[in-house]
């Protein structure tokens, strides 16, 4: 569960209890590859970023930690979807993720139980 963060840097922001929504067009993401290219590369220190997408990048520690404690119902079922979508078409952007956020791959197991 705690990889679905990697990819809902779509959907969070700051906020107390919950993370709010970020107002970027997830369908629009997945649809093009530069874009989706360009915000992955923000996300491992390779590019630059858009505001939205630093704030949800310095987010990113956090949610990994607190296994996605402030991400409401709504957010883990995108992450899910989106995650799923890009490692099946999109398996470089993945794999530079997971090795970015997860070297040590203690996320895995938590993260197969989520998607099952």
């Amino acid at each position: 569960m705690k990889l679905i963060v990697l990819f809902c840097f779509f959907m969070f922001a700051y906020a107390q209890d919950k993370y709010d929504s970020i107002d970027i067009d997830i369908s629009e993401v997945l649809d093009n590859d530069r874009l989706l290219l360009a915000y992955s590369k923000c996300l491992i220190n390779k590019g630059p970023c858009t505001a939205e997408i630093k704030r949800v990048k310095d987010k990113i520690p956090e949610i990994l930690e607190t296994n996605c404690a402030k991400c409401t119902d709504r957010q883990k079922q995108l992450g899910k979807s989106l995650i799923k979508e890009v490692r099946a078409k999109h398996p470089n952007i993945w794999k530079d993720m997971v090795s970015y956020y997860d070297p040590q791959g203690k996320y895995q197991k938590a993260f197969q139980e989520f998607l099952n």
